[in-house]
């Protein structure tokens, strides 16, 4: 877990060139999310044969098996879900602190999420 890092952003000079990197923002949590559990390896078994198949979840997609290689048929794997391996995940809400704030001006707010152990 990072801390104590050199520069601090505002939340107001966030640019889409820091996209995909480290920033830290000074700001106070308005509101957070339940926790919810987030799919990261998917386990699957044939219906027919039992045969069983595990995929990693790829930018939010599964990529289900299309057929099954022992029994040969196709579109027969259901998602077993008490079998899937899930991380925790949080959407939480940071919003500038009043002191950052310009007379006159609504707060700026930007949304997260936090996974596994920063939930």
């Amino acid at each position: 877990r990072p801390y104590n890092l050199r520069e601090v952003s505002n939340l107001r000079c966030l640019d889409p060139v820091r996209m995909d990197s480290l920033v830290a923002l000074r700001g106070m949590i308005v509101r957070s999310s339940p926790i919810i559990p987030d799919l990261k390896v998917a386990h699957f078994s044939c219906c027919i044969c039992g045969h069983d198949v595990q995929v990693t979840i790829d930018r939010g997609r599964i990529a289900e098996p299309p057929n099954c290689p022992q029994c040969k048929c196709r579109e027969s794997y259901s998602l077993m879900h008490n079998r899937s391996i899930y991380a925790d995940k949080q959407m939480v809400r940071l919003q500038e602190t009043p002191d950052e704030v310009p007379a006159g001006q609504t707060p700026a707010s930007v949304v997260t999420f936090c996974f596994d152990d920063l939930v």
